[in-house]
């Protein structure tokens, strides 16, 4: 597995857990905390997402230029 793709699969494990603890907070509203725990949840999540965002073009950017060394050679 190379970095890209180990670091695409923790994003998305993060992203995984923080919609697990959205979803029960929005399950128990009622509960203690629930609504920190929801907007901390949801933050994570937000992070998560951009972070994958970013990783998606920076796969882009490297298989352009692979791309770009191949039709050079």
């Amino acid at each position: 597995m190379n970095l890209t793709e180990s670091a695409e699969s923790h994003i998305r494990s993060r992203m995984d857990k923080c919609a697990f603890e959205i979803n029960i907070c929005l399950q128990d509203q009622s509960r203690d905390g629930c609504y920190e725990d929801f907007l901390s949840a949801l933050s994570k999540y937000g992070q998560a997402a951009n972070q994958l965002e970013v990783l998606e073009k920076i796969k882009l950017q490297i298989q352009k230029a692979d791309k770009e060394n191949s039709n050079e050679d």
